[in-house]
């Protein structure tokens, strides 16, 4: 088959990861970049191979996941050796005698050289280590390049290998005929119940955002317990209402699709996703609070990226709610890839550093060499404006000298890092830190 047009969107998403890959230093975004690739295409095979007009949220989730394990299976021919032995057979009796004695031939040499390699592999060693003269003899024919990094060479090998069996066992899958068009299944639950528990839910969720825009966004502290400042009441909390608005967009989209149509149960969860939207305005704001006192890092970047990201989708969801001819997989899916694509060309370590040097009033001795140890080069750029004589040295912990000394060994250190590297392991990040002089 052809690479169809639907799958350009995919193959675009693949390519812009590829190229911020080589633009970032930061493993963590290298390593999801990885899976970001192979999600992104295993969606495009889906789109190509599948007829998925018609197909639900839950058949998509169901559709990866089976294609996810038949690609590993294929990958090492645990099953599909078994149509190659079947076709060998009916070959073997199509062909004439003749030919048939020089396959067995054939594959009686390559046994042979098989065996041969297998006890050379333990005899070899044997001979070579009991007479200096025999093992000289091989030793100047194998003799490697005294330039080549040998566990680099194995590495290449490997992962060549490793991406020729996958890409052979994702063909392999979606070539088995699994993969088919389906139906969205019958709504087979009574509305009722699921007015009766999402009502409950409801009913909590509102109690509870009253209290966020009393207390939290109204600031009214005279509704905290005693003992409770205000400050310390906004920077709690907001790992748990996280965790809540993923529970709730799952729960809305469950329930849409299980439960029977009904407008009281569309409204009710409407009020839910309404009230998720609160929530993660009041996760939000709390991270802020917490930033604005213990200062930005990568993973509060990533926290509140995530919290905008599911906004956007929860938007998705309310309208999935009365609309279900609404394509929710394929919008989750462009959210969650754009979102993360600009979150790694925009690169978390340089908007903390940089976000940390614009708003601290006084930057501590212990901040700034913190930010050095712990940032990738992407926040070289942002780092390089720290100005080391003005920084606060009251606690005792550095001396301008030792600040001194890091912040140009974190440069030295890219400078030699680039040195180092080949073509094929160039990073734009550690070059453009190699060229900054502090």
């Amino acid at each position: 088959m052809s690479c169809r047009r639907r799958f350009l969107p995919y193959g675009a998403g693949i390519l812009l990861l590829g190229a911020s890959t080589v633009m970032t230093d930061s493993g963590f975004l290298v390593l999801f970049n990885w899976v970001g690739i192979m999600l992104l295409f295993m969606a495009g095979m889906i789109r190509c191979f599948c007829g998925d007009e018609e197909w639900d949220f839950f058949s998509y989730m169901k559709e990866f996941i089976l294609m996810g394990a038949k690609t590993v299976v294929y990958s090492f021919h645990i099953f599909h050796i078994r149509d190659w032995r079947k076709e060998s057979m009916e070959m073997w009796e199509e062909s004439g005698q003749e030919e048939n004695k020089k396959k067995e031939k054939t594959g009686s040499v390559v046994t042979g050289i098989v065996i041969a390699a297998l006890l050379l592999a333990v005899i070899f060693p044997l001979l070579a280590s009991s007479d200096r003269v025999f093992a000289g003899i091989f030793a100047s024919i194998f003799r490697m390049p005294e330039n080549l990094n040998v566990g680099s060479v194995v590495g290449m090998v490997c992962m060549t290998l490793f991406g020729v069996l996958i890409i052979y066992g994702v063909f392999c899958a979606f070539a088995s005929g699994g993969c088919r068009k389906k139906e969205g299944k019958d709504r087979n639950y009574e509305a009722v119940t699921g007015i009766t528990f999402t009502v409950i839910l409801a009913v909590v969720y509102v109690v509870y955002c009253c209290v966020q825009i009393y207390v939290l966004f109204l600031k009214n502290e005279g509704g905290l317990p005693d003992g409770v400042t205000y400050a310390s009441y906004a920077r709690e909390g907001f790992w748990q209402l996280l965790f809540v608005g993923i529970i709730n967009l799952i729960l809305v989209i469950s329930v849409v699709y299980a439960f029977q149509k009904n407008r009281i149960l569309k409204m009710i969860l409407t009020v839910i996703c309404g009230c998720t939207f609160v929530m993660t305005i009041s996760a939000m704001y709390r991270m802020f609070m917490y930033v604005h006192v213990y200062h930005m890092t990568f993973l509060r970047v990533l926290v509140l990226w995530f919290l905008i990201l599911n906004l956007v989708m929860m938007t998705g969801v309310v309208i999935f709610i009365y609309k279900e001819t609404f394509l929710l997989f394929r919008f989750i899916t462009a959210v969650v890839s754009c979102g993360y694509i600009l979150l790694s060309f925009l690169h978390p370590d340089y908007l903390a550093a940089s976000y940390n040097i614009r708003t601290m009033e006084q930057m501590t001795a212990a901040d700034a060499v913190y930010m050095m140890e712990t940032s990738s080069y992407d926040a070289a750029p942002a780092l390089a404006k720290i100005d080391v004589g003005a920084l606060d040295y009251t606690d005792g912990l550095y001396t301008e000298s030792i600040v001194e000394n890091i912040h140009r060994q974190y440069f030295r250190k890219a400078q030699q890092d680039i040195d180092s590297r080949s073509l094929r392991e160039y990073n734009f990040s550690v070059w453009m830190a190699s060229r900054i002089s502090p």
